[in-house]
């Protein structure tokens, strides 16, 4: 109970998608029904953001209306029985269950985040391609700067041991004359 005297119950709900899974129709079918149903009075539960959310009251009374529907009951005629047999009752504050372990997502939501995850990392492999790529090229160029270093130190040596050759050579030319 709560504090203003009303009957407080906590049921669990469904989605539309899931009803018309269990019912074995089309969503929009099942919505086209729940309007019927609501404009004879029965009553769904609707979130804040005015979505309907079926509870397990809502199960049997659509499993109902399938049926009279099946068996050649007209519309109008099934959904009156309906709403006669299952009446609502609306004073009662229904809370629903959140259930952490469980996050119901649209299909073009779960697209959304898979693409988003999917763009990250390649995002995140590109960058680590660049790292690399750069890594490597720095390594070769680092390695050819040395060379090139190692050999112009080598070809400088064998200039000036020319260059002594060539004037030890040249104090002999001189000590000869």
């Amino acid at each position: 109970m709560t504090e203003n005297g009303k009957q407080e119950e906590t049921l669990k709900s469904y989605w539309a998608k899931d009803i018309a899974e269990l019912l074995d129709i089309s969503t929009s079918n099942l919505r086209r029904w729940s309007i019927d149903l609501e404009n004879e009075g029965y009553s769904f539960y609707r979130d804040e953001h005015h979505r309907r959310a079926y509870l397990e009251r809502d199960i049997m009374p659509l499993k109902k209306l399938k049926e009279f529907l099946a068996n050649n009951m007209s519309k109008n005629d099934a959904v009156k029985a309906v709403v006669s047999m299952f009446p609502t009752d609306d004073n009662g504050v229904i809370t629903i269950p959140v259930i952490k372990d469980e996050v119901r997502l649209s299909r073009l939501e779960l697209q959304e985040i898979v693409q988003e995850a999917v763009r990250e990392a390649v995002e995140e492999e590109r960058e680590a391609m660049f790292k690399a790529f750069d890594h490597k090229i720095n390594d070769t160029l680092e390695k050819r700067d040395r060379l090139l270093t190692q050999h112009l130190q080598a070809t400088l040596e064998e200039r000036r041991l020319e260059i002594a050759a060539a004037q030890e050579k040249k104090k002999w030319w001189e000590f000869w004359k």
